[in-house]
């Protein structure tokens, strides 16, 4: 039984609201009245890469649906492609032929999870969870959490993991960015269901950086599998310093953002080639006008 009490801003009660209801009465615009604050992996990761982007995306032209990229619409595709996989396993031993989509990437992902399976055996295979829609309110936060875990599974000593699909280029950055993604969503699996995950996995089908995999190999704690032609999965023990530091940068995450602070993160070789709004930062850091 839930002990309601009516949000003063909605005006139900969030804590047994259902999920169409709390995405309906949130927003991850901070200004929007009416509703309470909306954070998701992507929105608290995008605040974090750059304030003004985020401001620009979610906020100004909130209402614009900016046009995909061809690496958006390929991520897309392969992280789709692993989810209808494991819709599809049903205890097969052998994995490639699973996958129906043609291309190297997907005979990578076929031999990153052969090993998972080989070693991890058909009774540990099966996701408990993929891609499946969470929506919940953390009344700590005050705030409504949405998401999809591209995967949650059970390794062999009966702990649960948290696997995320990583494509592009792989280094040491990607690997910290990417454990904080999965930091956010341990505190998710905490949160819904009291599940304690002890380790993170990293899918990176694209990973072409074998020397970065063999550093990899040396560090305590890490498993590191690599596919025949490319590719590699890395697993790694969940650390308390992780999730502390995880929640540390979530707090002043909340406290920035609901104090409408829209700093830009500058870089002068990566925003003129990945950001749509450079120029205008441009102008506001040198004060000159381009026309």
């Amino acid at each position: 039984m839930c002990d309601c009490v009516i949000h003063p801003v909605t005006g139900v009660c969030m804590k047994c609201a259902d999920g169409e209801t709390l995405r309906r009465l949130s927003s991850y615009d901070p200004t929007e009245e009416g509703k309470v604050l909306r954070v998701s992996k992507s929105s608290y990761m995008g605040y974090l890469y750059c304030p003004r982007q985020y401001f620009m995306d979610r906020v100004l032209l909130k209402d614009i649906k900016k046009p995909e990229t061809t690496a958006m619409r390929r991520g897309t595709e392969v992280h789709d492609a692993l989810d209808e996989f494991y819709d599809r396993w049903d205890g097969e031993q052998t994995l490639y032929p699973m996958f129906e989509q043609e291309g190297s990437v997907y005979q990578i992902m076929a031999e990153l999870e052969q090993q998972r399976l080989d070693n991890w055996g058909v009774e540990y295979f099966a996701p408990y969870e993929h891609e499946d829609l969470r929506t919940y309110y953390h009344e700590e936060y005050d705030i409504v959490i949405v998401g999809k875990i591209d995967g949650v599974l059970i390794a062999p000593d009966d702990e649960y993991a948290i696997l995320e699909l990583k494509t592009g280029t792989t280094n040491a950055n990607k690997i910290t960015k990417t454990r904080k993604e999965l930091a956010f969503y341990h505190m998710v699996l905490q949160d819904m269901d009291d599940i304690d995950a002890t380790k993170f996995v990293y899918v990176l089908p694209d990973a072409d950086n074998f020397s970065f995999a063999n550093k990899l190999l040396q560090q305590r704690n890490k498993t590191v599998w690599v596919g025949e032609n490319g590719g590699m999965t890395v697993i790694e023990k969940v650390n308390k310093r992780t999730l502390n530091a995880f929640r540390e940068s979530f707090n002043k995450f909340l406290q920035q953002i609901r104090n409408e602070e829209w700093n830009m993160n500058w870089d002068d070789w990566r925003c003129p080639q990945w950001c749509a709004y450079s120029m205008a930062c441009e102008e506001e850091i040198t004060g000159v006008t381009f026309t």
